[in-house]
């Protein structure tokens, strides 16, 4: 689910830079960017570019049953949706042009409107993985409340199969977490989990580093964890919208 986008700080940083005056050289000879992050995840060639390199690389590390053999072992993937599956810059802009802030209702509404689109190279992701005998589980902060919208809206794109797992957030349950879902899936009890399976997590694809586990996590356990995994059983794609980034302050290096 968006936090927020970063229009407003953009607007604000517009408003300091015209109080501050005249910046020098190159600087002063450029406006201050106005939204173009939506607009570069909708418009530019680099963005769609980058999620469907992503995407190919993280199918051509699935298991052997991909290239013709299989060992038998149950083996599956983890995706965020939103900005992972399924595309909300449609959203995003109506919010910036509009002027208007997220907000829960706004975003319920939107989720049952059912108009967002596929992030590029999903569709072929999955199809693989479905043609190699891996399993798919969703693993999403939308509301529970949208759990039908949600299966609606991956199943328009061929993304939803019956088989699959959707894992989402409980209104009331702010304890059940990624990571606890993560562990019902590893563990192969609880609601999000196929009952009485554990398979293996051979990739989990996202746009935030919220969507992978942890190194101590059941999900990363005899497999690599962390910095290290990603581009082989980690895969982030890029999100210039919306994300803890925003309000982020980098931290200097330590000495």
């Amino acid at each position: 689910m968006p936090p927020r986008t970063p229009t407003t700080l953009l607007r604000a940083l517009s408003l300091v830079l015209t109080l501050a005056g005249p910046l020098p050289g190159v600087l002063a000879a450029q406006p201050v960017p106005q939204g173009l992050q939506v607009k570069y995840v909708r418009d530019s060639e680099e963005y769609a570019t980058l999620t469907r390199q992503i995407y190919r690389v993280a199918a051509a590390t699935l298991p052997a049953p991909a290239r013709g053999g299989s060992d038998g072992a149950p083996w599956a993937v983890a995706l965020d949706v939103d900005e992972t599956a399924l595309d909300n810059s449609a959203y995003e802009l109506e919010r910036a042009t509009y002027g208007i802030p997220f907000n829960d209702a706004s975003w319920t509404a939107w989720v049952g409107r059912g108009e967002a689109g596929a992030v590029p190279g999903v569709v072929e992701f999955i199809r693989s993985v479905r043609a190699a005998g891996g399993r798919v589980a969703w693993i999403s902060n939308r509301d529970e409340r949208t759990r039908e919208a949600t299966r609606a809206n991956l199943a328009a794109h061929g993304l939803w199969a019956e088989a699959d797992l959707l894992c989402l957030q409980r209104a009331a349950d702010t304890a059940y977490t990624k990571a606890r879902r993560r562990s019902e899936i590893a563990t192969g009890s609880g609601a999000c989990a196929w009952p009485g399976t554990r398979p293996r997590m051979v990739a989990f694809v996202g746009d935030a580093m919220g969507d992978f586990p942890a190194p101590d996590e059941p999900a990363s356990a005899g497999t690599p964890a962390g910095e290290a995994a990603f581009g082989t059983r980690f895969f982030l794609l890029p999100n210039p919208m919306y994300g803890r980034w925003v309000t982020q302050v980098t931290r200097p290096a330590p000495r």
